[in-house]
């Protein structure tokens, strides 16, 4: 199976006559700690992209680096029966990235995205590009548009460990 890359976002945005810059780091952006760090940036402005599987079909949640998704809320929201986080080969199957590149646009199948408002708090935000070292800017309006989503609110602060 083709794993998609960089180049699949970039096309994308050509593709819609966006001129976006994706930033390329040394370090891994892999998750929204590292990709806080590598941009010098609050841990809520990463835009985490999340697979989930909502009674086996793909559902993808984009959401603050600093929050989590309430399991109940998104079952509701849903109306789903069981709601899990897809595993890594189901995330490469469906979407086309490795885990820890997963772009909010440009995946292999079409899959119902819902934006978490938790982002909205932000001017800029920073959603991975297609690889795990990779990200592009962007705000909260352009991202919806981009990727034609759902605004919910399906966020919980995350657990002081």
């Amino acid at each position: 199976m083709h794993v998609f890359t960089a180049e699949e976002v970039r096309r994308f945005f050509f593709d819609q006559g966006i001129d976006k810059e994706i930033h390329t780091f040394e370090e891994s952006t892999e998750n929204a700690y590292l990709a806080a760090r590598a941009l010098g940036v609050q841990l809520g402005q990463i835009v985490k992209s999340i697979l989930f599987l909502a009674d086996g079909e793909p559902v993808l949640i984009l959401m603050s680096g600093d929050m989590n998704v309430h399991n109940k809320k998104l079952k509701k929201l849903l109306g789903a029966r069981k709601v899990k986080i897809a595993d890594s080969q189901t995330v490469l199957a469906a979407t086309g990235y490795e885990v820890g590149g997963v772009p909010p646009v440009a995946h292999r199948q079409k899959i119902p995205v819902y934006l978490d408002k938790s982002l909205e708090r932000f001017s800029e935000i920073y959603p991975a590009a297609g690889a795990a070292n990779n990200m592009f800017a962007t705000t909260f309006q352009e991202l919806a548009g981009l990727t034609g989503a759902e605004i919910v609110e399906v966020a919980t602060p995350k657990k002081k460990t």
